[in-house]
């Protein structure tokens, strides 16, 4: 399976820190984001990522960070975190285009379960979107490389021919 992306958006790395020793088998990578900026550049033109918010005690600007996310990424499964289980905020966050919403407090392993279960959806998406690799940042290989290491490699010199 290729490398998914997965994007988690918090205010401190709480999430993230938990996350990533639980994803550290997956085939995806890990990307923290606190603004929504970051949040944009991290989804853009990655064919469906995942992302998890984390709305903790501010949802209404993590909920426009999402909405300014999901204008980048239509395709992406996203979960929101809402700790302090607001009012009105899991069905605004659903018609935003949350795939989830988990009011109340969420353990580390139970968002790790419900990630795991998106990821081959999350790849049979980007599949099908034509994309089966989220981009390659600078300096990493690219996916591909690895079915044909030898077409990659840098050509020796031409033989002379004899005559």
């Amino acid at each position: 399976m290729a490398s998914q992306t997965l994007v988690v958006h918090e205010r401190i790395g709480n999430w993230a820190r938990h996350l990533r020793p639980r994803v550290a088998g997956w085939p995806v990578r890990l990307v923290e984001t606190r603004s929504a900026a970051d949040l944009e550049a991290a989804v853009a033109g990655v064919p469906c990522p995942l992302i998890v918010v984390d709305l903790a005690r501010r949802p209404r600007p993590a909920l426009e960070d999402l909405d300014r996310a999901l204008g980048v990424a239509p395709g992406a499964l996203a979960l929101v975190l809402n700790p302090q289980s607001f009012d009105g905020v899991a069905v605004l966050a659903r018609e935003l285009g949350a795939t989830h919403v988990i009011d109340g407090p969420a353990t580390p392993p139970a968002v790790a379960g419900l990630l795991a279960r998106w990821l081959p959806l999350a790849h049979q998406r980007a599949e099908a979107a034509g994309r089966p690799w989220t981009h390659s940042p600078a300096g990493n290989p690219e996916p591909w490389a690895w079915l044909a290491p030898d077409l990659l490699a840098p050509a020796g010199p031409e033989p002379t021919p004899r005559g």
